[in-house]
């Protein structure tokens, strides 16, 4: 059984205890948006920071502390939503003074820039891991679902993709820096890349007033093009020579392997200059890569052979 089929499965054991009068959308999709004051939204989403999964073994906590902000607030961009709170639990094996105020350092830098407060949590000794609860808002009835793309609509990426691979076999031989210096290196250094994601929250506005579909970038290109048009009858097709790789990065990692949280998103044809527009105005780069297609082909062009078979990253 894989992730999805066990999260549905979870869904389906919790019944009633997983919904809610003010739930709006529930459980399996970036995040749930709750009715929260008349004119806005709560959309709120978890994720766990796993070290040596999500991080390398024994990281240094200020990028740990980054990172886990980083992914966190992605998903609360990815509905259209402006990040609000945090709730941060870290598990770790004994009180290091050290490493846990570098991670408070890193955690401080990542609400920083995007503009959001921690607002409590839990502390507790175990195995090392951190489990984040973002909570953003959103105009009533605007959060961005990632599976209501339309055909004909055009498919977007923001910044570069790749990473993740490559820094994955360097890190075999990585001496760790600490988070001021990787933080000047992200446009040049992968590893700085792969630790310290872009927060897009200066985006969020592009994707409200855009997008028909959205979604971050964790589990790899391929299983998140494959989200934008769950449920439906619908495909893509994809022109593999306008993803923005990074430089060496192989494109079959970048569909199986990429956690790059960049906004992948979907937008009608009559919006594409607005995109721009707002791309260029929030100092985010974007590249479009394809289309939505009324039929249920998934078509990768010119390299197809062996690609279409990609499905990306699952946890089980």
């Amino acid at each position: 059984m894989n992730e999805v089929e066990l999260i549905k499965l979870i869904l389906d054991r919790l019944g009633t205890a997983g919904r809610d009068a003010q739930l709006q959308i529930g459980p399996g999709d970036d995040a749930a948006v709750v009715a929260w004051k008349p004119e806005e939204e709560m959309v709120v989403s978890t994720d766990v920071c796993l070290d040596g999964v999500h991080v390398p073994k024994d990281c240094p906590g200020d990028l740990v502390g980054y990172r886990t902000i980083a992914m966190s607030v992605s998903d609360i961009v990815a509905m259209g939503a402006v990040p609000r709170y945090l709730t941060i639990a870290l598990t770790i094996e004994q009180a290091d003074v050290d490493w846990i105020t570098a991670f408070a350092d890193g955690v401080r830098v990542g609400c920083t820039e995007a503009d959001t407060t921690v607002i409590g949590g839990n502390l507790a000794r175990g195995v090392k891991q951190i489990a984040v609860t973002a909570i953003g808002s959103v105009p009533k009835g605007q959060a961005i679902l990632r599976n209501t793309a339309q055909p004909k609509d055009d498919i977007w990426v923001t910044g570069t993709l790749g990473a993740t691979s490559l820094a994955l076999q360097a890190t075999t031989k990585w001496s760790p820096r600490g988070l001021s210096e990787l933080k000047r290196l992200t446009s040049t250094d992968v590893i700085a890349r792969y630790l310290l994601p872009p927060i897009r929250t200066r985006f969020v506005d592009c994707v409200r007033e855009c997008a028909s579909a959205c979604t971050d970038i964790s589990d790899g290109l391929a299983f998140e093009l494959e989200q934008l048009v769950s449920g439906s009858t619908y495909g893509y097709t994809v022109e593999t020579h306008e993803i923005p790789l990074w430089p060496g990065a192989e494109l079959k990692d970048v569909l199986a392997n990429d956690d790059s949280y960049e906004m992948l998103f979907t937008s009608s044809k009559d919006k594409r200059k607005v995109v721009l527009i707002s791309a260029q105005r929030s100092d985010v780069s974007v590249s479009r890569i394809g289309t939505v297609l009324s039929s249920s082909d998934r078509i990768f062009t010119p390299n197809h052979d062996g690609i279409s078979s990609i499905s990306g990253y699952s946890h089980f």
